[in-house]
């Protein structure tokens, strides 16, 4: 098969209580599955691309309800190894209103995808028909297996002409801005599209300058085709605005930004990536910017971390005002 995108990361379940409730005095849980690097693979096959899914899950009924809840999405999960013994990587999301703050809340010490090797996969077999290889700034900070089979995936994706694709996400609960420059370096240089924001640029790398300075600094230094940097302005916590520009071929493009209501911030940056290449396969820069801050702002509207939306419903925000009307 080719796949249009090949990710390589963890899976979750996420547990929480119903809108409002405080961990503390649940007696029932909301079940669903995430995890950066598995949403961008779930989006991007809603919107009718073939994407694939190397991770392990254990070999229990909770990593069978996830690999269920994977394939729901239509994507492919017939390399995700099941390990006998092993834990699944558990998320506990507490929603808040003001001026009470939202709680997230990991159990993914020793799960199953921390033990992913650089030994688990013919990474030449399964990029040597993909167009983009996913992965992100969370996933070599789990162990230092993973971080050695990032570092394999994305150097395999290169050698197999495959874009590689990287959102450079940082985790300071799991590891040092020092750690994560030094491994980010190494990715850095063999990376195609790369999302990134000012607060990684600024703490990580050291970058300092106005959007369009950043932007440059990421294509001088490492050489990425395309850079896109994003932002996600709040008004409390109900409210925001999302807004991208990226750099591609030396040229500046702004994405057209999109407010929103929130009912579920959690994924929308995997949404906006996942619109982005879906965008950058069907047209242009210009294009898959402003689907990209589409799909975020409708993702922001959604309960759950993967998205619920088609590409009909993105093209009709783009298109104008969206009717308010119920539809019948």
């Amino acid at each position: 098969m080719t796949y249009d995108l090949v990710s390589l990361g963890e899976v979750m379940l996420r547990y929480s209580p119903p809108k409002q409730e405080r961990l503390r005095q649940a007696t029932c849980l909301d079940v669903r599955v995430c995890g950066a690097e598995f949403n961008v693979a779930a989006n991007l096959a809603r919107l009718g691309r073939q994407t694939a899914l190397l991770s392990k899950l254990p070999a229990s009924e909770l990593g069978l309800l996830a690999r269920s809840l994977c394939m729901s999405y239509g994507v492919d999960v017939s390399y995700i190894q099941m390990v006998p013994g092993a834990r699944m990587g558990i998320v506990y999301v507490e929603f808040a209103s003001e001026p009470r703050t939202a709680l997230h809340l990991y159990d993914r010490q020793a799960s199953a995808a921390t033990t992913l090797s650089s030994e688990d996969f013919n990474w030449a077999d399964v990029l040597r028909k993909t167009r983009l290889a996913y992965t992100d700034g969370i996933f070599p900070a789990l162990s230092d297996s993973c971080c050695n089979a990032t570092l394999e995936f994305v150097r395999t994706g290169r050698k197999e002409d495959c874009r590689v694709c990287f959102d450079m996400n940082f985790r300071a609960s799991l590891w040092s801005p020092e750690k994560a420059k030094e491994v980010y370096e190494q990715i850095l240089f063999l990376v195609d599209i790369l999302v990134t924001n000012r607060s990684v640029s600024e703490s990580i790398l050291g970058f300092h300058g106005n959007d369009e300075d950043l932007l440059k600094q990421y294509q001088d230094r490492f050489g990425c085709q395309t850079v896109c940097l994003t932002s996600r302005n709040m008004q409390g916590v109900r409210r925001g605005m999302w807004k991208s520009v990226a750099i591609h071929g030396g040229a500046i493009t702004y994405g057209r930004p999109f407010q929103f209501d929130v009912v579920d911030r959690y994924g929308t940056g995997d949404a906006f990536f996942a619109g982005l290449l879906y965008g950058y396969l069907e047209r242009d820069i210009q294009f898959a910017l402003d689907f990209g801050d589409a799909i975020c702002a409708l993702s922001h509207t959604i309960e759950g971390d993967a998205i619920q939306v088609s590409v009909e419903d993105v093209m009709q925000l783009l298109r104008g005002c969206p009717s308010f009307e119920v539809r019948r």
